[in-house]
């Protein structure tokens, strides 16, 4: 974003101060027109129409009257740019308080002004005290000699697309059959396909590694920087190492397919269509307990610290004590069965079968917003602090307001077949489909990310 600045500084017209100046005192007001009287007016008639219900101060009137000729005997004018006869220091504390509109106007008003506004201190305390930018956990830090005033505008333009819509497409192909599930960072795409294969692709969508162990479909996966975790239909959890991308070892246990796999510095748990939830050792891969409580196949999980929950096709989702194995609470609202859900510790949001997303309170267990657009059934859904991102059967991917469940934008004929699941960040939204298709959505097309964080 580009701003426009001033080719002079401003001009000011300079004035003598009047040599006297007498004092301005108020003028003794009368009885007579101090009261304050209900508003008469007379008809042509003689009759009078009367208004109790609206009065009208005489003595204000004639105190305004006074003060609007007081002041024109004044003729004050202010002549001084006061700003520009500050110390550098003091004006840049003074538009510290400013906003990103109110410095690019300041920018304009004189060359002086604008020297001020280029600061890039100001720029980088305007961006890191953003409302959403500066809570986000940044990856990196930005080195010291970045240009925040260049950073603050790339930004504000990548929120500018978001709100617009305004994106560019790209497909990858390569996978043989459906695509049920994918993750990504900043460096690399992952998937997992019913072709029996994980692949990895770089950010242009050429795949530089192809994974093979399971003996059925690729039904879920996790990663992290050391290890990836992954589930199928052949009952089995595969522990990848990330270094070398090798098998580390084989866990047995569900008595069907491995729905949703998740895993922290501990713990691994997964999900299955067996109706139960496994919590394993991440180190030994050693069994540690089983939860037992879902009625039908366990669809999807998610845990922050020793709270997990799960979404299955009895329709309820579960809020489970880890550590005790303890079911805390039902969430019951969804009228079908459930197919996906997360959780950030305080939020649960899922998508169910009747083709709504719903919100809830952790710890009241109270829904708080319901999302109704989508025509077919909600398999996959991501979320942040400020927005909900859906894949449905119905081919689209809508995107939500999550704190008033407006529906922001809705993206048809993304895939030609199911969505299977969705992904996003702050630039980018990754889907994968029945179609065999990763479809990535780039809202930071032709921009510079590279201290975005």
């Amino acid at each position: 974003m580009r701003t426009s600045r001033s080719n002079s500084p401003l001009s000011v017209t300079e004035e003598a101060e009047p040599t006297t100046r007498r004092p301005y005192t108020l003028p003794a007001v009368s009885a007579s027109r101090s009261r304050s009287d209900s508003t008469v007016s007379t008809r042509s008639n003689g009759t009078n129409l009367i208004d109790e219900g609206f009065h009208q101060s005489q003595q204000k009137i004639s105190l305004l009257s006074q003060t609007s000729s007081a002041l024109e005997e004044c003729e004050w004018k202010i002549d001084a740019d006061y700003i520009g006869q500050l110390p550098v220091e003091i004006a840049h504390h003074i538009l510290y308080h400013c906003d990103y509109n109110t410095l690019l106007i300041l920018s304009q008003v004189s060359r002086h002004w604008y020297w001020l506004t280029q600061d890039s201190a100001l720029w980088r305390n305007l961006y890191i005290t953003h409302p959403y930018w500066g809570t986000r956990r940044r990856k990196r830090r930005a080195p010291a000699d970045v240009d925040y005033r260049y950073l603050y505008q790339q930004r504000h333009l990548l929120d500018r697309r978001w709100h617009n819509g305004d994106k560019q497409d790209r497909t990858v192909v390569g996978h043989a059959d459906s695509i049920y599930c994918v993750q990504f960072d900043g460096e690399k795409i992952i998937t997992g396909s019913r072709d029996r294969t994980i692949k990895c692709w770089d950010m242009q969508g050429k795949c530089i590694r192809t994974l093979t162990g399971h003996y059925a479909s690729v039904l879920c996966l996790q990663y992290d920087e050391e290890l990836m975790v992954s589930g199928s239909s052949d009952h089995t959890i595969l522990v990848w190492s990330m270094r070398t991308f090798e098998t580390v070892r084989r866990m047995r246990g569900h008595a069907s397919g491995v729905l949703d796999v998740g895993f922290d510095n501990e713990i691994i748990a997964s999900c299955s269509k067996d109706a139960t939830i496994r919590i394993w050792g991440r180190e030994d891969g050693e069994l540690r307990r089983t939860l037992h409580g879902h009625r039908g196949p366990v669809n999807a999980i998610q845990f922050r610290g020793s709270r997990l929950v799960s979404a299955s096709g009895d329709a309820v989702i579960k809020l489970w004590d880890i550590h005790t194995g303890q079911c805390l609470r039902d969430f019951v609202g969804h009228s079908r069965g459930l197919a996906c859900i997360r959780f950030d510790g305080r939020r649960i949001v899922s998508g169910s079968n009747d083709n709504k997303i719903k919100v809830w309170d952790a710890e009241t267990g109270e829904c708080t917003l319901t999302c109704t657009g989508h025509t077919g059934l909600v398999r996959a859904l991501h979320f942040d602090q400020d927005k909900i991102v859906s894949g449905s059967y119905d081919q689209s991917i809508r995107v939500w307001d999550i704190r008033t469940g407006k529906m922001l934008h809705n993206f048809q004929s993304c895939h030609s077949s199911w969505v299977f699941d969705v992904m996003f960040d702050d630039t980018k939204i990754v889907s994968t489909s029945q179609d065999q298709r990763i479809l990535i959505m780039d809202f930071a097309h032709g921009m510079d990310t590279t201290h975005f964080g």
